[in-house]
């Protein structure tokens, strides 16, 4: 008797622990469920600043490139200012205003030749020879070719174009809309490593024509036909850059936004090796998002593969002159490290230089952002991957195993 009446006084001690901690449990669940709303409110309103943000920087940025780019020939299109849902957007539309603009532009860039060929011939310069005097009268007239051709197929291609930019703004929109699927991307640093690109390419410029100035005492009229195809032609290619970055954080949010849909529930201390192999049960509303994020992403590789038809001609042409001009520079760099008779200037040589940098920086940037793009797109068959290895059960895998052996 003494042993159950021992036994019981265990028991009721042990209840009245269990009881005390499911207690505790239970307050502590209340006054979490207390301070839940007082946190969601703080977080709301931290992502709303975020967003305005956000879209008060890109508004900014979006309206001081498209007067520059319009200003030099690659903006044909009419841009207005629509309010959608409290919201200030930009809608393109077609304008023959930009077509006059660029046909001006071109019969402008024709008439330079009147005066940059003369000048060419007339120039004297050491190691001067006929074959550099060609080289450079052949530039000047591809150079002027090259722009006609990038004005001329910004004109008549001008339609591709404005449906670029509109699908593109309404991928933005569908976007902020989606906002509370994932932990947004940093898109103050993509817009800050644009604007950083951007002033590189200015100082680059001017770095350029003071090392011209003082090497080889040049003017407007050399620059007409030296700096200018070269300033058009990289600018082509910046542009093409910022449509591919854009185009690429697009993606990358959205692989974000579906990796997070596997993390919904998902406990923060529990390890990753316990929850990577979960089984993840959607609702009707998760699979509502999916189906949002899969359309979008539709809709960026459509966006993608326009992109790619309406600047691979004018890409082509850009590629080809550079490449010449990247051949004439490296002779000069070379040149007077081979002849041995010729006195080494230091002011020539920085100014070759400089040239292949100012030739080779936006080759770079979009060889490298292209690179980033593919690997972002091919991410994504690895993040559906891992959403149907969540989603789907142990025995739904043998029998999709089963039909596919």
């Amino acid at each position: 008797m003494e042993e159950d009446s021992g036994c019981k006084n265990v028991f009721d001690s042990v209840e009245n622990s269990i009881f005390m901690d499911a207690y505790k449990i239970n307050n502590f669940f209340k006054n979490l469920n207390k301070d839940n709303p007082a946190a969601e409110k703080i977080s709301k309103q931290k992502v709303i600043k975020i967003k305005s943000e956000l879209h008060q920087n890109s508004f900014w940025m979006l309206k001081m490139s498209i007067i520059f780019f319009k200003l030099i020939g690659l903006a044909t299109f009419a841009h207005h200012i629509v309010m959608r849902k409290k919201r200030s957007l930009y809608t393109f539309q077609y304008s023959e205003f930009g077509i006059v603009y660029n046909v001006i532009l071109s019969s402008l860039i024709i008439a330079s030749n009147y005066l940059s060929i003369p000048f060419r011939l007339n120039l004297e310069y050491e190691n001067k020879s006929n074959l550099t005097v060609g080289i450079e009268v052949l530039q000047t007239v591809l150079g002027s070719l090259v722009i006609c051709t990038i004005l001329f197929i910004y004109c008549i291609d001008q339609k591709s174009l404005v449906r670029i930019a509109n699908r593109l703004m309404d991928v933005e929109h569908e976007m902020d809309c989606l906002y509370h699927l994932y932990q947004p991307l940093r898109r103050q640093h993509i817009f800050c490593a644009m604007i950083i690109v951007c002033i590189l390419k200015v100082c680059l410029l001017i770095l350029l024509l003071t090392t011209e100035i003082l090497a080889f005492h040049t003017g407007p009229v050399s620059w007409l036909s030296d700096i200018l195809p070269t300033f058009h032609v990289g600018w082509l290619l910046i542009q093409y850059f910022l449509l591919v970055t854009i185009i690429q954080a697009d993606f990358a949010d959205v692989n974000q936004a579906i990796q997070s849909l596997t993390r919904v529930g998902t406990p923060d201390l529990r390890p990753q090796s316990l929850y990577q192999t979960r089984r993840v049960v959607f609702s009707n509303s998760t699979v509502h998002q999916l189906l949002q994020l899969r359309d979008m992403h539709c809709h960026l590789c459509e966006i993608s593969e326009d992109v790619s038809d309406f600047y691979s001609l004018p890409v082509l042409f850009g590629f080809t002159f550079l490449f010449l001009t990247l051949i004439y520079n490296g002779y000069y760099l070379f040149s007077p490290l081979l002849m041995t008779d010729n006195i080494l200037e230091y002011e020539t040589l920085s100014n070759t230089f400089i040239w292949l940098i100012f030739l080779i920086y936006p080759i770079s940037l979009l060889t490298n952002r292209t690179t980033k793009i593919l690997n972002e797109i091919g991410k994504t068959g690895n993040v559906i991957h891992g959403l149907l290895r969540c989603a789907i059960g142990k025995e739904t895998k043998s029998e999709v195993r089963h039909e596919v052996t």
